[in-house]
């Protein structure tokens, strides 16, 4: 059996649903899992272990789901997650510019905003428009052009 890593996939207690589910490494600290994220809900937090084990903290590995036949924008939106989880998830504060549209933004910049958190530049738009992928999904900002 493979040693856990980020992005390996474990039974945890999910703070929000409250129930023993699948979720998905974000972070390890020790080799044992520190930041998880539900994979029914998407809530993100500290690791968990499933209250079935009796709460040993030990990591119950979870075998990857059989392939369902899910919806191509529920796949997408799986994909589109896991590609901001690995752009924005465990970034430093000082990696992050405070959003501004006074300010001018390259492709890749890593962004927060005070309403729609952190994020990334994915595209460069005409006319002094960027467009940033939240966790949430893309808005298109204006910011300095020129």
């Amino acid at each position: 059996m493979k040693p856990l890593s980020a992005g390996s996939e474990v039974d945890a207690w999910c703070t929000r649903c409250r129930l023993d589910l699948g979720h998905r490494i974000v972070a390890m600290v020790g080799g044992k899992p520190k930041v998880v994220i539900c994979q029914t809900c998407g809530s993100r937090h500290n690791y968990r272990s499933p209250r079935a084990t009796g709460g040993n903290n030990e990591p119950v590995r979870r075998e990857p789901a059989s392939p369902k036949r899910s919806s191509p924008r529920s796949r997408a939106e799986q994909e589109r997650l896991v590609q901001w989880e690995t752009r924005v998830g465990g970034q430093v504060t000082q990696a992050f510019a405070r959003y501004s549209m006074d300010r001018r933004f390259r492709l890749g910049e890593l962004i927060v905003h005070r309403k729609f958190g952190e994020g990334y530049v994915d595209r460069v738009l005409e006319d002094g428009k960027i467009s940033v992928m939240f966790r949430d999904g893309s808005r298109t900002l204006a910011h300095a052009h020129g």
